[in-house]
């Protein structure tokens, strides 16, 4: 006589809680089981406790949140972006005539302590002119363009630097934008960084009292740092014809910096 036997086991999963939190993502795991999380499993999955409801499958004795701090700093660095344009009849003349002017200009910022390394062409391009008089399109020069970015690593100097490069540059020069940036933001990062801990950390001891429970260790920590971008400025580029061109007047402003993290605390 053939005997089948069948056995199904199903693992039961007793008083598992989710919390979710304005502010950040909080999960409560009060489940009988001792292992921390698995860091590659999806925040809620297919398990399911003893009547049948959808549980997550990392729940475990501790805390999940999120902390955020924020640090604001001062910048200290310019980005420039300008370009020079010129029109000809032939292509050879408009180029020449764009690198000559733009020999000018990086003679400029180099004259004025601006590093080799600090300038940076970021385009180039040339293309026929068309006009349409005889109701038909016909080729009436050539214009070409070259693209320059240059760091400014001095805000004291950088308004004179980027007068002197305008006139350098004359009608040609055209000013597409100008931003501020924080380089050197060790400081502040790691200043937002205590901050983002410790907001996570106040949390987790709220929730954990609040379910009668103790705090113990941290279990995993994730970070998600929020480098600054740069920061547009606004001013009045030279009007056509003026020379020289002052100093433009640049205020730095503020920056934050910011830093998100997730902290995993176990239950003591």
């Amino acid at each position: 006589m053939d005997l089948n036997l069948s056995i199904t086991r199903r693992a039961l999963v007793l008083g598992v809680a989710t919390v979710l939190a304005a502010g950040g993502a909080v999960a409560i795991g009060m489940s009988g089981g001792s292992s921390a999380p698995d860091a590659s499993a999806a925040p809620f999955g297919a398990a399911l406790v003893a009547n049948g409801a959808p549980v997550a499958p990392d729940a475990f004795p501790g805390i999940t949140v999120e902390g955020t701090g924020k640090v604001t700093g001062t910048p200290d660095t310019l980005v420039l972006s300008l370009s020079i344009t010129k029109v000809a009849s032939d292509v050879s003349s408009a180029m020449n005539g764009v690198s000559a002017t733009m020999g000018a200009v990086q003679a400029s910022l180099s004259g004025n302590h601006v590093a080799a390394g600090d300038q940076k062409t970021s385009g180039l391009n040339v293309g026929p002119q068309y006009e349409n008089s005889s109701g038909k399109p016909t080729v009436s020069g050539y214009q070409a363009s070259e693209n320059l970015t240059v760091t400014l690593r001095d805000p004291k100097s950088a308004g004179a630097v980027i007068g002197a490069a305008t006139t350098a540059g004359g009608n040609a020069t055209q000013i597409s934008g100008l931003s501020t940036d924080l380089q050197n933001d060790s400081g502040p990062l790691a200043q937002a960084r205590d901050a983002a801990f410790n907001d996570a950390k106040a949390k987790a001891e709220q929730y954990a009292k609040s379910a009668g429970r103790t705090l113990g260790q941290v279990v995993r920590v994730e970070e998600n740092d929020g480098n600054p971008a740069p920061t547009p400025v606004n001013f009045a580029p030279m009007a056509s014809g003026a020379s020289p061109a002052n100093p433009v007047p640049i205020q730095m402003g503020s920056t934050d910096v910011t830093v998100q993290v997730t902290v995993v605390f176990s239950f003591a």
